[in-house]
């Protein structure tokens, strides 16, 4: 899984991967601190899920006052 999120306080953010069937996949939980932006690949094992179907990304923000946004995500199986 390829991730370009830009945000300028990465330890605000907790990011997700959402599988068709509503498992959640944590690829990001509020650490860094306040460096900018989560830009990487994540290695995940799903071969228990079904791969067809709506995945999702979530990302929260969990303060105020720092801007941002999902520059751009993929997934391939």
């Amino acid at each position: 899984m390829d991730l370009d999120i830009r945000h300028t306080y990465k330890g605000d953010l907790k990011v997700d991967l959402v599988a068709p069937d509503g498992s959640t996949y944590n690829l990001h939980n509020r650490s860094g601190g306040s460096a900018d932006n989560i830009i990487g690949y994540a290695t995940l094992n799903l071969s228990s899920e079904a791969l067809n179907g709506t995945w999702k990304l979530r990302v929260n923000d969990a303060y105020s006052g720092d801007t941002g946004y999902i520059n751009s995500w993929s997934i391939t199986f």
